[in-house]
């Protein structure tokens, strides 16, 4: 069983088929996603922190591997790579950039749609409080059969940093290994 299967539990199963797919052995997404940054202060800090460029049609690949113990999405917008460690601790899913950990707690809707709640962030292992902690808004949902994914970072005095998302096509592993 690996790390998200894992943390889910019995939610896992309450996920729609294509979302438990895309949690499955080693994966790869693909489609034309928008992303939007926010005001000029954002735009600027997206320029900063390395961050997607925004566009209306941005190409995007993202191979996902996932194992045991850990979890590791590489994603690819237009040439961008941005990659994610992900690993189970205690009762939270750590996604890590770079110096960045985000402490997540994942949950299913009614519908099987998979939503991603940001409970802590720590920088350069340093906890950062809740009123400086940026937001996050995230979920992935099956619709009419391809998957569709929207994230939002916003940041306090900044408001939305950037939003990306869009329907795109799953590729899974043909072994479906877990």
């Amino acid at each position: 069983m690996n790390a998200f299967k894992r943390h889910l539990g019995e939610q896992f199963a309450e996920l729609s088929p294509l979302i438990q797919q895309a949690h499955i052995g080693t994966i790869r997404l693909e489609g034309d996603v928008f992303v939007r940054h926010g005001n000029p202060v954002a735009r600027l800090l997206c320029r900063i922190l390395n961050m997607p460029r925004q566009g209306e049609s941005v190409k995007l690949v993202v191979d996902g591997y996932h194992e045991s113990n850990s979890m590791r999405w590489n994603r690819c917008f237009d040439g961008h790579e941005m990659q994610s460690n992900f690993q189970e601790y205690g009762e939270f899913l750590i996604e890590r950039l770079g110096p960045l950990k985000l402490w997540l707690k994942l949950s299913v809707d009614d519908n099987g749609s998979l939503h991603y709640l940001l409970k802590r962030v720590s920088l350069w292992g340093i906890s950062i409080h809740r009123w400086l902690a940026p937001g996050l808004v995230a979920s992935e949902s099956d619709q009419s059969g391809g998957y569709h994914f929207y994230v939002k970072i916003t940041l306090p005095l900044v408001g939305k940093l950037i939003e990306y998302g869009g329907l795109i096509s799953l590729r899974p592993d043909p072994d479906g290994a877990d």
